[in-house]
């Protein structure tokens, strides 16, 4: 099907609707051309969300809203995995139970009065860049690079309700149960769990992004934040948290989301995005400026470096944005080029762990986690 860019308005009209059936049909004039895999840019005269998929819906951000901390709510890329949203025009309530001394349901109105904290968090789908990858077949969404975004969100740490509930020590694994639906009745609800450590650490049930109510196309009015993780474990639409012994048996996690060795698909991997120039910009000769985002799962970045001969130089880029585990750290570089033509500038991150962007990252057969080097190709003259 051919892709098609969202415009703010239709954005906000998406996030009226309740029944997820509101994918309005577009004329003519709405089509814009698509950018490739590399991100090239767009002739909309305002930044517009670009539709990889319909319904559900699917719309990754444009790489210049991708150039400050957070990434503002209807530029924020949307990732569903059902297309029948949940009602909420209804009280909504969250429940705690399993492994706990005494099962909890919260109302909403009951989180707002909990203290609450607020969490920068760069959320991934871990199918970005599947686009770009070379795969025979998949059945997954055809990503380009904008299935990134950053946000301030608001609410209740998950370890707060879990200790209010009184979880016990066989509770090792916690089963996020959605409120999506297919309008096919076979087919199994979306859930995901995440272990006890992950739990008890940074998770956070929010019910605000960037200081607003929280946007049902994203996961409002609750939805589960894991930083550092890729972003289906941020489950939206929460519901229900169930404290189990063992790790989710839900299609979405015991068959979904894994690696061609059968390895979980978890944390986020180590990855940098250059946000400026784009992708065929023509430039002056001399010198510009180069800036972008990096980030990783695994503890902070440490080293973002930039390169225009092919890699065989590279040099240390400038941090604009202080470190923070799950949350991306924006950079610039100010490179010279000293001759015309084609040059390309590529951009790759180190975190410190130690693990460094590969050339190309390893395909496998879900698309996941496509960290590969990022290149621009610019046009001197």
């Amino acid at each position: 099907m051919p892709h098609r860019f969202l415009s703010r308005r239709e954005a906000l009209s998406l996030a009226l609707a309740t029944a997820g059936t509101l994918v309005r049909r577009t004329s003519a004039t709405d089509i814009e051309p698509v950018a490739g895999p590399s991100g090239g840019q767009s002739t909309a005269r305002e930044p517009r969300l670009l539709v990889r998929n319909a319904r559900p819906l699917d719309a990754e951000s444009p790489i210049d809203a991708l150039r400050t901390l957070d990434t503002s709510n209807d530029l924020f890329f949307v990732r569903s995995h059902l297309a029948v949203l949940p009602d909420v025009s209804r009280p909504w309530t969250l429940t705690i139970d399993g492994e706990v001394a005494h099962p909890v349901t919260l109302r909403l109105e009951d989180m707002r009065r909990m203290r609450a904290e607020h969490r920068r968090a760069t959320i991934e789908c871990a199918g970005n860049g599947r686009g770009s990858f070379a795969l025979p077949t998949t059945s997954g969404v055809q990503w380009g690079l904008g299935a990134v975004s950053t946000a301030t969100w608001t609410g209740v740490p998950l370890a707060a309700l879990l200790e209010r509930a009184g979880v016990q020590p066989r509770g090792l694994h916690f089963w996020m149960e959605a409120a999506d639906r297919s309008p096919i009745p076979a087919t199994p609800g979306f859930l995901r769990s995440i272990p006890r450590e992950a739990a008890l650490g940074d998770a956070l049930v929010a019910y605000e992004m960037n200081g607003q109510r929280l946007p049902l196309l994203h996961g409002g009015p609750l939805r589960l934040v894991v930083p550092g993780w890729y972003g289906m474990a941020s489950a939206k639409w929460l519901t229900h948290v169930h404290a189990r012994a063992t790790e989710s048996d839900n299609h979405f996690m015991a068959r979904g989301y894994r690696y061609a060795d059968g390895s979980p698909v978890d944390l986020m991997r180590v990855k940098s995005l250059i946000t400026a120039p784009r992708d065929g910009e023509r430039l002056d000769v001399g010198t510009t400026r180069v800036t972008g985002a990096a980030w990783t799962g695994t503890g902070t970045i440490d080293r973002v470096e930039i390169s225009s001969d092919g890699g065989r130089t590279w040099q240390q880029v400038r941090f604009v944005s202080e470190p923070q585990p799950g949350t991306w750290r924006l950079w610039e570089a100010d490179l010279t080029i000293r001759s015309e033509g084609e040059h390309r500038v590529r951009a790759r991150a180190t975190d410190t762990a130690g693990h460094t962007q590969p050339e190309h990252a390893a395909s496998n057969p879900g698309g996941y986690g496509n960290n590969s080097i990022h290149e621009v190709r610019v046009d001197a003259r």
